[in-house]
Order: structure tokens, then C-alpha cells, then sequence
């Protein structure tokens, strides 16, 4: 739709039928019919709003966040980079997409979320809101906010607010400063903790050798059964 031209700045898609659902570097995303949810939405940027790809996926995770947090009681967190963690399981997850063009045209905000499964099978690290809060919620209004919610971040991030925005991220982080296990892009396996996001998007991680700085893609925490 946006290559032919057809969509406006803050036009959102939705679907509770997602078939071919995608997650980060090509991850399959599980979807279930009418019990799950699936939204993108639209941001086209003008010359001079041009907040860096880094400093939106924290806000839009943020708003995204947000929304969920307020559906009922659970401990939530972000995992690096744009999942959105309850009570230690996935719930809902994002994969932002830019288009350049000598500047930053355009961004989409695919949204995935697990709402009223009563199960997620073969992914044992992976969970509904249903599971976790006890209810069910209602689709159409969870929709309604999480469009909102991204409109009103995209129309209200500022780059003076990039720090606080990181700091406000980094307060969130799943298993920050928790000894955890993870596998970088060479498949080797070490410990160490998080200790929060970098400036430049990178995950900070304490190991053995110090602080390190792991760019995405490059390490993935490995997620363990408590």
C-alpha cells in the first residue's frame, strides 16, 4: 500500500487472521485466529522530524508497553530490543520497518500480540494475556489503544528527549542486572548481566572480560524454564 501510494501518515492495518506473521531476522510468529492480534501502523516523516531508528524503537516500544501494563497486574518487562515481557513469558512483540530515501521517509510498527489464547504451543517461553492476567480482553478497545498510543509517541518524540527516553527504557529491561546466559552470533555460549542499552542501540552486557557492547543480531539471551 505504501509503494503504490495509497495510505496517509497514521493509517493502521489490522487483522485478527495473520497467516504469514514475522518476527525480528525472520522469526515465525505465532498467530491464533480471533484470539490473537496483528496491527501495523504507518508513520511518513517530513525533512525535519527525524528522530534515529534507535530512538524510536524505545519510545514506540515504550507506548506499546504502556498499553499492555495497564490491562492488569503482572511483572512486566521489555526484553532487548522490542518484546514486551509478563511475569517472565512473551507476550506481545515488535518489528519496526524504515524506508530511506536519501533521509527517513517512512516507518511501520508491527505490533503482534497474544490476547486470549488459552495456549501457545511449542513455545514454551512464549504466553497470552489471558494466560497471565486471568481474563480476557477485548480485542477491538486493546487495538483502538495501541494505535493510539503509537500515533501519539510518533507525534510527540523530540530528540532533546533522547536521553530520558533511553533512561526510561533501560528502567524497564527484562533480566537487567540478573545473571543470565546468552549465545552470540558465533554460537558461543557466556554469562553475564545486563546492564542496559547503549546510546548507540547496543545491548550492554558485564562479562568476565568487562563491558561489551553487542550490537542486534550479534547475542541473544538464552531463556531458561524457572
Amino acid at each position: 500500500m505504501l509503494r503504490q501510494g495509497v495510505v496517509q501518515d497514521g493509517t493502521a492495518v489490522r487483522t485478527l487472521n495473520q497467516t504469514q506473521g514475522r518476527g525480528q531476522r525472520g522469526a515465525d510468529w505465532y498467530f491464533e485466529k480471533d484470539k490473537s492480534l496483528a496491527i501495523s501502523v504507518l508513520k511518513i516523516w517530513n525533512a525535519s522530524d527525524q528522530p534515529s531508528p534507535f530512538h524510536l524503537q524505545w519510545v514506540i516500544t515504550q507506548s506499546v508497553f504502556a498499553v499492555l501494563r495497564e490491562l492488569g497486574t503482572a511483572t512486566w518487562h521489555i526484553k532487548w530490543p522490542n518484546d514486551i515481557m509478563a511475569d517472565g513469558k512473551k507476550v506481545a512483540g515488535l518489528l519496526i520497518e524504515h524506508q530511506f530515501k536519501g533521509r527517513l521517509q517512512s516507518s511501520i510498527f508491527g505490533v503482534g500480540v497474544n490476547v486470549n489464547n488459552s495456549a501457545i504451543p511449542q513455545w514454551p517461553h512464549a504466553a497470552s494475556l489471558a494466560q497471565v492476567l486471568g481474563k480476557n480482553t477485548d480485542l477491538d478497545r486493546l487495538a483502538q489503544g495501541l494505535i493510539q498510543a503509537i500515533n501519539q509517541a510518533c507525534g510527540t518524540i523530540h530528540q532533546n528527549n533522547f536521553l530520558t527516553d533511553l533512561a526510561e527504557f533501560n528502567r524497564s529491561l527484562f533480566r537487567k542486572d540478573i545473571l543470565s546466559k546468552f549465545e552470540d552470533d558465533q554460537q558461543r555460549v557466556f554469562t553475564g548481566c545486563i546492564q542496559g542499552v547503549a546510546q548507540c542501540g547496543g545491548l550492554l552486557i558485564k562479562t568476565e572480560n568487562g563491558l561489551e557492547t553487542y550490537a542486534l543480531g550479534t547475542v541473544k539471551l538464552i531463556l531458561t524454564e524457572s
